[in-house]
């Protein structure tokens, strides 16, 4: 499926304006944006790189893992510029179990200095309105337990813990972490969104 085929593909790209006024535009990651999207994980603090779930300095990896991502309408890669500079990623993946074709995921990442102006509760929005449009009528997040800022985060989005797995994952460091499963329905994550972002509406610019 090509990136024309998404659900509402002739909104893109939208233009928001995000908490104090800073302006964003956003749209989907297309195949050109690899070394644009490539370099924004690479130049990530090593604090935040040590939570990513692939090593990012494996290309052809992470290329292959990108561009496949390309080919599944449920997937959404939405990236967010600010003055032409990549400042912000939301993906949306389903959960390929057969049993769960009504779950998707999500992950956000924003660099340092943009993330005290709602950007990233932006890109959630953006992703939960897409999340109805591919069927999805529920949504994950999988954290460390050390991730504290990116936990408050989800829970002001809607999202509660459902399981924590002791020592399940290791960080780029081999540090063992537990896991936080966290999930909400669609209904419940809109509620939540009415108040987590009525300081920055109208969004739309």
């Amino acid at each position: 499926m090509s990136l024309h085929d998404h659900p509402h593909h002739e909104t893109w790209p939208r233009k928001l304006r995000c908490k104090d006024g800073l302006e964003v535009t956003l749209r989907p990651l297309e195949a050109a944006d690899f070394e644009s999207l490539l370099a924004f994980f690479q130049s990530m603090p090593r604090e935040d790189r040590l939570f990513l779930r692939y090593d990012v300095f494996n290309v052809e990896f992470f290329r292959q893992l990108v561009l496949e991502s390309l080919q599944n309408g449920r997937y959404l890669r939405l990236l967010a510029f600010h003055e032409g500079s990549l400042v912000g990623h939301g993906l949306l993946e389903p959960d390929n179990h057969l049993w769960s074709p009504h779950v998707g995921e999500v992950r956000i990442m924003v660099r340092k200095e943009f993330r005290r102006h709602s950007l990233g509760a932006l890109l959630m929005r953006e992703l939960v309105d897409q999340a109805s449009l591919r069927l999805f009528d529920k949504l994950t997040v999988r954290l460390m337990d050390t991730q504290a800022a990116v936990r408050a985060m989800c829970e002001r989005a809607g999202f509660q813990i459902e399981a924590e797995l002791k020592n399940h994952v290791r960080d780029l460091d081999g540090k063992k972490h537990t896991l936080l499963l966290m999930s909400c329905s669609l209904d419940d994550a809109w509620h939540a969104m009415e108040f987590l972002l009525e300081d920055v509406a109208p969004w739309t610019i």
